[in-house]
Parts: structure tokens; sequence; C-alpha cells
């Protein structure tokens, strides 16, 4: 059975089982504003599928779910398939005939010619399911970094699938049971590491996997990886000449589509490239920045990056009453996210009144070691690998010894690393000296220690039995800078970063594409002489990048010094929308009923954020407010609501 279709950005369906009358209806209506331009829906015996379009390839004739000539074999696509007119030109040549110009039809001819297999051929971001009527199996298919999200229940021979979480509660069958260590994995980590969610019965198909359902059974499997290239030897300039290259081709396919693409600014040195080099291909390009009050504000770095390549500018500015806004915010992630994810929200909110499609900078850190992590984790691999015994007697000097005032004129971030920080610090140099290295990663982004948050637990409370819940291999002994990003790409890139900028994006019916991204670039990357990413002494972040923003930006925008893309919290302790946020989540009262954590511990916390400007308590706080909105939009009853 189909109905008349459009549009999509969000897809939703069951298989096993036929359900009562209003299910998929349900589902796919908690996803609207991911595909506001309309609907579809099909439904064959046991199996459903609903999408919701946002128009962007194909605006007129693109309508999905979309079928084969026959009918036995039919798709819903959430994202883009960016080679999709050369995959067409070839599967023309052998003989298909397509009745629209989607990258979606694409999609289902390939798996006609070749099978599920057909998907490592795909250059995108996507999250896909297909339906064979032949032999009653369904795919579950999700892009090689995991830029689009697929989420899926399974109990029994009942499958539920959906591009976010609220849509499966939306069924009613989906337990509203939260796990206690995911939400201690988040306080840890600021993210919930795949493939688990915060609830017990959902789970997130990993990044470059496939999902095959029939008989009531699931099957994962693995279709890509990323692999250990080793580097050649090679001139830098090779490598220079192949970098612009590969970046300006994923540029030209991410601006592909029948509506115009925008992009997002922030004036550093990621987004200042991408839009210096869509700029070339897409002279009218228009730039989006926020505005920020305080030493956070990087809007006259935009400004002159988007005069420097002849975009047409526009500033969203992001006010202190736009804390109100956490509790969409938190709705839009299917999580708790981290600060950085309300002044995001904000962007996209006035992005969409002028653009449904933009690039971003995401994933740049990742593939080229932008982070002070990777400088912490690659300084005590390579102590480990010269075999320096007195590393542990130095890590342990230096927790104790070491002045603090040096670390805080070194800090990314407006405010203070302070004491509170230099705990954090602490922290990584007890791991350092001891710990196995994926530890030491894990500790240099952390936001609570142990310590911390068994001072915080209450000690009858769920979160006190709770086990940790690593977001790393413990045993894994890399062997090179590569391999520390690599563990990027199996949580902290899909389940933080990634999942950060979909749901932000797509929260105003807003498509974000990320051309560091691009699994050529990447793989590409992935070989690189170390060097060429970044040095050691004296620093150098993202070398081979910034090499090339020299060739192609004023001086003033390639050289400017890296500042992190965040809330400026501490300011904003005392506003009147935090102070009603604080009396909703955390007050006691509040904290009493729920029950996790100890009420004296939690005034404590809030007291030390609001006599110290530093860094560490403010978002320690808002880790709090963001876990007890999501308990109470996700678990607890009445069923959420927007």
């Amino acid at each position: 059975m189909w109905e008349d279709a459009q549009r999509v950005c969000g897809i939703s369906g069951h298989a096993g089982f036929r359900p009562e009358p209003g299910l998929l209806g349900r589902m796919a209506g908690a996803l609207k504003h991911r595909g506001p331009d309309a609907h579809g829906r099909w439904v064959d015996g046991d199996c459903g599928l609903a999408v919701e379009r946002l128009a962007l390839v194909d605006v007129a004739g693109g309508s999905q779910p979309v079928a084969n000539e026959d009918g036995s074999v039919v798709l819903g696509l959430n994202g883009e398939i960016y080679n999709h007119e050369e995959l067409r030109r070839e599967l023309e040549a052998r003989g298909h005939r397509f009745r629209t110009r989607s990258d979606a039809e694409v999609v289902v001819h390939l798996y006609e010619d070749e099978g599920i297999a057909s998907v490592a051929r795909l250059r995108g971001m996507f999250g896909i399911a297909l339906f064979d009527r032949r032999s009653r199996e369904l795919f579950l298919v999700r892009d090689r970094f995991g830029i689009k999200p697929v989420h899926y229940w399974h109990r029994g021979a009942r499958l539920l699938f959906a591009s976010e979480l609220k849509a499966l509660l939306a069924s009613g069958l989906v337990a509203r049971d939260a796990r206690p260590e995911a939400a201690d994995a988040y306080l840890r980590l600021r993210y919930v590491p795949g493939p688990g969610t915060l609830l017990r019965e959902v789970a997130k198909l990993p990044p470059a996997h496939w999902l095959r359902f029939r008989d009531g059974v699931a099957h994962l499997e693995r279709y890509w990886t990323l692999g250990h290239a080793h580097p050649e030897a090679r001139p830098d300039t090779e490598w220079r000449d192949e970098f612009e290259y590969l970046l300006g081709e994923s540029v030209r396919l991410h601006l592909r589509g029948d509506v115009p693409v925008a992009a997002y600014l922030s004036g550093g040195l990621d987004s200042s490239v991408l839009v210096a080099e869509a700029a070339r291909l897409q002279p009218s390009l228009a730039t989006f920045s926020l505005r920020l009050d305080g030493e956070a504000d990087e809007s006259g770095a935009a400004r002159a990056a988007a005069a420097a390549s002849g975009a047409r500018h526009h500033e969203i500015r992001c006010t202190p009453a736009d804390l109100s806004c956490w509790p969409q915010v938190v709705w839009a992630a299917d999580q708790p996210p981290n600060a950085v994810a309300l002044p995001m929200f904000v962007l996209a909110r006035g992005t969409r009144e002028h653009a449904k499609a933009v690039l971003s900078g995401e994933g740049a850190d990742e593939v080229l070691g932008g982070y002070s992590s990777h400088l912490v984790a690659e300084l005590v691999r390579r102590a480990r690998a010269a075999g320096a015994g007195g590393l542990a007697r130095a890590a342990r000097w230096a927790a104790e010894a070491l002045p603090r005032s040096p670390l805080d004129l070194r800090f990314d971030h407006p405010a203070a690393l302070g004491e509170s920080g230099w705990r954090r610090v602490r922290h990584v140099l007890a791991a350092a000296s001891r710990a196995p290295l994926p530890r030491v990663w894990e500790a240099a982004i952390s936001l609570f220690d142990d310590a911390e948050l068994a001072a915080l637990y209450r000690r009858d409370g769920p979160l006190a039995a709770s086990s940790p819940l690593a977001a790393t291999s413990a045993t894994e002994a890399p062997a090179s800078l590569d391999d520390m990003l690599r563990w990027q790409f199996e949580t902290w890139l899909p389940d933080n970063v990634l999942a950060r900028q979909d749901s932000m994006s797509m929260a105003h019916g807003i498509e974000a594409r990320v051309p560091y991204l691009d699994h050529v670039l990447v793989q590409f990357l992935f070989r690189l002489p170390p060097h060429l990413k970044r040095t050691l002494l004296p620093p150098r972040r993202k070398v081979l990048l910034r090499d090339l923003a020299r060739r192609r930006l004023p001086a003033q925008v390639a050289d400017r010094r890296k500042q992190s893309f965040t809330l400026p919290l501490e300011d904003r302790l005392e506003s009147p929308a935090f102070r009603d946020l604080l009396e909703r989540t955390l007050g006691e009262a509040q904290v009493r009923r729920r029950g996790w954590f100890d009420a004296a511990a939690v005034t404590a916390l809030l007291e030390r954020a609001r006599s110290q400007r530093e860094f560490v308590p403010a978002k320690q706080v808002l880790a709090l407010i963001l876990l007890e909105l999501w308990l109470q939009q996700f678990v607890d009853p009445p069923a959420p609501a927007a």
C-alpha cells in the first residue's frame, strides 16, 4: 500500500509483526522536524516504512519511499549520496531506467545489481532502510562515520527502527528504562558511547555497518573499515597538492543539490578554509556565524574570513535569554548534550530562515589531530615508546609541583582553568603515569573524575551501583598518532560530535554536510606523515590545513590561534533563564525525588560554580541539569512531548 509522498530526512518503521493501527503514524510524527516538506508511507504485511523529507535533490519528483521497476525493492534514505550522478550514468549504461532524478533511486537499482554489499560504493552520509520483498529481508545501513543516525529496538521477533530515539518511544512499545551505566559515562565523557543509548532497550546501529533482519533474527555486519595505511615516502609538496585537490573535490560534491548550499563560518581555521573553497565554486555563497556576548565571541573573525572569500555573511545572535531553550535542545538531541549544543541550536534556528543545507567544518580536528587531548596522548605515547623509565615519577612530580598560571595562559577557553581545572590536569598526569593510553585520552576529555562522582552519587542510588562504561579499549597499544585518531571514529565522532551536529541542525529542518569526512579524503589523510598533521616542538596543529589556508586567506585569518566554540556559561549562571532551569532540575526537592545524587553534594557544586569563574564547575552543573532534563522528557511519565 502506498500513500503520496514528496520528500525525506527522517526514516522510521517496523518489521516482523503487524502493529495496531496508528503506530507508523506516531513514529513518523515524532520526526516531522527532520522532513518538514512532506511525508510518505509504505506497508507490506509485517513490514512498514515511513519517511519525512527535506527536499534538496529532485525537489519536485524525488518522492520516497522509492521502489525499483517491479516494486520488489523498497527504500527510504536519510542523507545524501554525493556520487549519485556518476552511479546513475553507470546504471543507465547497464539498462536501468529511472523515474526520478533522486539519489535514493540510484541506491535501489545498485542493490538490484550488486546486493547489499553495494553500499560500500556509496560516497556520502546516509541512514538507509531497504526492504527486499522477494527474500522478506529488511536491511538497515549507516554511513561509514555515523554522520546520519539509525536507532533500533529488537525484542523477540519484532523490530522497530528510526532516525531518532523519540520516534521509537512514540511507538508505545519501548520501555522508558534508563541505563545508569550510560548516565555515568555521560558525566565522565560528556557523551554516551555507542552502540548503546541511555535507554536500556534501544541501540544505535554502529557506523559502517548494516543490520539484516529476517524471520525475527537480526544480524550485524561491518561493510567498511578505515584500515591501517602506512605513510608513503613522498615529498611534502606532493602531499600538499593531493590534499588541495581532494578537499576541493569533496567540497564540490557537497555543494550538489537543487537548492543553494550555505556554510557555517566560525572564523576558525576549519570553517574558513571550507568557505574559501566553496566560494570559488559557488560565488554567491551565504555564510552564517554566531554572535555571543563576551570574550567567547568570534563574530569579528568570521566577518574577516567571509570578506576574504567574498561570501554574503549573516550574523545570528545568541543571548542569555536563549538559555531557556535548553529543554528544546535536549529534546532535539535525544540524549543529554554538552554546552556547545545550545549555540549550535540557535545558529541553526537563525540559518533556517535563509538556507536548507549548510557546509560544516566538523571532523577536521579528528582527522588532523587538532585537539589538545591529541597532544597529551601523543606526548605520553612517545615517552613510553622511548622507554622513559622515569615517566611515572615525572608525571607524579608534575601533578604536584607545576604552577597553574602557564596552563591558564594556554587554555583554549575564555573562562579560567582555575583550581578545579588544575585538578583535571593532575588527573590526566596521574593517568599518564600508569594507565593504558586509551584511558589517558579519556582522562583528558573527562568532565568528572572518579572521586567527584563518588561524592556526588547517592549511596543507595542506581548510579552508585553502576559499572563504569569505557569508551575505548583498555588494552590497545597504539603505534602512531593515527591509531589514536582512529579510536575517535568508533565513538567520540559519531556518538558526540556528529550526533550533536545532526540533531541541532535537523531540529530546524537543516541538513548539515561535512566535507572533511568524505571517506576518500579521510583515507588520504590517514596516510599522511605525522609531521603534516601536527608538530610537538613548537606545537602546531593541522599543519597541512594551515598551509592551504595561507595560500587561500589573509594571514590574520590563516594564522589565527584556535579558539574553542563554546557557550560562556560561567557568565550566565545568575541570568533569570538559568535560575529557572536550576529550580526545575537541581532544586533540592527535585534532586531528592530523583534519588540519583546526594542533595548536599549538588548544593556544594552549585556554590562552587557561582563563586568561581572557572570552566569546570559551570560545565559540571550544566551536565547535571541536562541529564535531569533528559530524564524528565524521555523517562518520566507521561509520554514525552516536544
